[in-house]
């Protein structure tokens, strides 16, 4: 699936969405472990790599500890073969990190561009329950968690809703 891009991106990027249905096909160790090492290689704020991954293959009691914690909007994400929750580290032995949760967002994004990369789709949620999160998987008091992922091969590319509008104005040049 691509979109009309007013000028030309990388495939990558045009090809990616967020999908709500997926193939019962699991994700490879071999995969999983390339989808964290993209995620190790991001760059970061005095390269402090305040993010940390906890993922669960579905039909494993981690999975369903993390799919507990999911809204009930977001409920299809149950079927996704990998859920990964995203936490991010506020403070360290250089003290608080003002940019601990922008360094997640780059770090995760390098995780969702190598898995497209690998034929998988992701859709990544704020919807779950942060400190049920944290509660049931007894998290170090510095990983706040901040995003859930669902990665897997997608079902029907025909169910997505690829159709959403982007903002046509998001840059002015500063004279």
């Amino acid at each position: 699936m691509t979109k009309n891009t007013t000028i030309p991106i990388s495939p990558l990027l045009n090809s990616r969405f967020s999908p709500k249905d997926f193939l019962q096909e699991p994700v490879s160790q071999e995969h999983y472990k390339l989808l964290f090492e993209a995620a190790r290689w991001s760059p970061s704020s005095y390269n402090r790599q305040p993010w940390f991954y906890y993922y669960a293959l579905q039909n494993t009691p981690g999975f369903e500890t993390l799919a507990k914690s999911l809204v009930e909007g977001n409920a299809w994400a149950k079927k996704a073969p990998l859920l990964i929750l995203g936490c991010y580290i506020d403070s360290d032995a250089h003290g608080k990190n003002a940019y601990a949760q922008y360094d997640l967002g780059q770090s995760t994004f390098s995780l969702v561009i190598q898995a497209q990369e690998l034929g998988y789709y992701s859709h990544q949620m704020g919807g779950f329950d942060k400190e049920k999160a944290k509660t049931m998987l007894q998290l170090p008091s510095e990983h706040i968690p901040h995003v859930m992922i669902a990665i897997g091969k997608i079902a029907n590319v025909e169910t997505h809703d690829g159709n959403r509008t982007r903002k046509e104005i998001l840059a002015q040049k500063i004279a």
